[in-house]
């Protein structure tokens, strides 16, 4: 597997298929994955004074406190083989991305490729309800389970579409149409992958 010039970013919709695109990356390139959802998650579950913090500041409705995120973001680029870029799953916020911007782009002198995978809302309901409801009580969880995804969508489209206009911003984003087979979406990746290749 050839090393790629460049690191990627990769955000999606919800349901858009993200996890699946990451593990055929994984396997088409040398990349090591650097997970901010995971390392947030994590965190929000520890037993410590920085366990601690990330709670009091998401219970507010404010995101993981920057300087968490920038501790984990140096931590993990530092831990990057000379073999290998980096893919980053997530930094779904604008102040994560100027974060990743700023210590790839700025400070190691690295090119950085960003993906978007869009989804339409009635194939997000759609993929989010694998099995349809066959009773009444089931029927209820669907409902509140639509008003849940309802609220989501909402709030990616909100937030996420400020970190997309950011990449765009900067020229490096790829938005890429997730309404299509895993393959499809699969290759106009990699055909954008091996444009921004060629051309930088």
């Amino acid at each position: 597997m050839k090393k790629l010039d460049f690191n990627i970013v990769l955000l999606g919709m919800i349901a858009s298929g993200k996890d699946t695109q990451t593990a055929l990356l994984t396997k088409k390139f040398p990349l090591q994955l650097v997970e901010t959802g995971v390392y947030s998650r994590k965190l929000l579950k520890e037993k410590s004074k920085n366990g601690d913090w990330a709670r009091r500041t998401t219970g507010k409705g404010h995101p993981l406190p920057t300087v968490l995120l920038q501790q984990f973001l140096v931590r993990e680029i530092k831990k990057q083989p000379k073999n290998k870029n980096l893919l980053f799953l997530g930094g779904r916020l604008k102040p994560e991305a100027q974060l990743i911007k700023k210590l790839v782009v700025n400070e190691k002198k690295e090119k950085l490729l960003a993906f978007y995978i869009k989804l339409a809302d009635k194939e997000v309901y759609k993929r989010s309800f694998a099995r349809k409801a066959s009773n009444v009580s089931e029927i209820y969880k669907v409902l509140d389970e639509k008003k849940l995804i309802a609220t989501r969508i909402k709030w990616h489209k909100d937030q996420v579409g400020k970190t997309v206009k950011y990449y765009q911003k900067l020229g490096i984003m790829r938005v890429i149409n997730g309404n299509q087979p895993i393959a499809k979406v699969h290759k106009d990746i990699l055909k954008e992958i091996e444009k921004f290749r060629k051309n930088g």
